[in-house]
């Protein structure tokens, strides 16, 4: 005889690349252009919408959701992280998105609801298991945290940097010692980040939100003659340093060249992701790290998408051509009997905000 209670709704939602900095205020009130995370009170609409739409609901933070390569630690060594650091950074972090941190804390109040933490680049610091203690006091005691990646009913979820050879980081080896003292060994991006990008985003805010870049230097080339010379004059300072610095794997001409040539754009992402449903037991793979929200259908109604990101793109990518801001995500349902999982690439539109900052 079947039972006639209903069967609770279950959802996981997965969000990538969020980057919340200090927030969107300097200590005097005036605008931090380095925040790229502006949309605060529409995630805590988000996140309330699906607290009451399910039973229960898995959120899954897909990687980057901190940003900790932007600020400098120390004068001398501005791209690497300490422990204490990481520590004041995400304490910064926290305090300057107060609102997505209470809206979390009040999602995980409920104890069928969970909270995963992949960790991606930009947030590598989340690597230390102080750091990890500290969002836990912040949102809860609940919170789940993986490194690399995360497989549950079939579907495989990782940020995607790992293909990137700029990015990729070292696992079996995360710790290295700077004049007896523990470091995170962060990968080239960072000293790339700290000594190519920032510089120049104190330039150009929107600098670091086109994608593809390689597509932006051709146009800064043809239409931006001098902001372009401003940047080969910054790549080269940059390599200059790295090749006396030797704190990063491949600092010679050859291997940063190297490095350059294998960027992880969205179709490369794609391949990777196939590689990955070639395994009987993954229906579904999911990645974040473009900022390009993607969508693929395989053999076998097998699927790869890419979160996208809730910060402001440039896409050069004649797919997704044009400046946009969209709020992408991933919804994976699960209904009926068996309970399988029916997935989604959304976007989420809220409330009608009628001003908002231009940049």
């Amino acid at each position: 005889m079947m039972s006639s209670v209903p069967r609770r709704s279950r959802a996981q939602i997965v969000v990538s690349d969020f980057h919340l900095g200090e927030g969107r205020r300097n200590w005097d009130g005036s605008l931090n252009i380095l925040e790229d995370f502006t949309l605060d009170q529409r995630f805590v609409e988000f996140l309330d919408h699906y607290f009451q739409s399910y039973d229960e609901v898995e959120l899954v933070l897909a990687g980057n959701f901190f940003e900790m390569l932007r600020s400098k630690a120390v004068p001398d060594y501005p791209d690497i992280l300490f422990e204490t650091y990481a520590l004041d950074q995400i304490r910064v972090s926290m305090s300057g998105h107060r609102a997505i941190m209470d809206a979390l804390n009040r999602f995980m109040e409920r104890p069928g609801n969970r909270l995963v933490y992949l960790m991606g680049e930009a947030d590598w610091g989340v690597m230390w298991p102080k750091v990890q203690n500290e969002i836990r006091n912040r949102i809860s005691e609940r919170m789940e945290f993986y490194p690399n990646d995360y497989f549950r009913d079939g579907i495989y979820i990782q940020h995607g940097h790992q293909y990137d050879a700029m990015y990729a980081m070292n696992y079996a080896e995360p710790f290295r010692k700077i004049e007896g003292i523990n470091v995170l060994k962060l990968p080239w991006g960072a000293f790339f980040y700290a000594n190519f990008i920032q510089p120049l985003r104190r330039i150009r805010p929107q600098f670091y939100r086109v994608r593809p870049m390689r597509n932006y230097l051709m146009w800064a080339f043809l239409f931006e003659t001098r902001f372009f010379l401003k940047i080969l004059r910054q790549f080269f300072k940059m390599i200059f340093m790295a090749s006396s610095r030797r704190l990063y794997p491949g600092n010679s001409l050859r291997d940063v060249f190297k490095i350059f040539s294998q960027p992880a754009d969205s179709e490369a992402l794609e391949r990777y992701a196939e590689l990955l449903l070639s395994a009987d037991t993954t229906q579904k793979v999911i990645f974040g790290h473009s900022h390009l929200a993607n969508y693929r259908q395989f053999r076998n109604a097998k699927e790869y998408f890419n979160c996208g990101t809730w910060t402001r793109n440039l896409s050069l990518d004649m797919r997704s051509f044009g400046s946009f801001h969209k709020l992408t995500y991933v919804l994976v349902e699960f209904k009926g009997e068996a309970q399988e999982p029916h997935a989604r690439l959304m976007e989420w539109h809220g409330k009608h905000e009628v001003i908002e900052d231009y940049i």
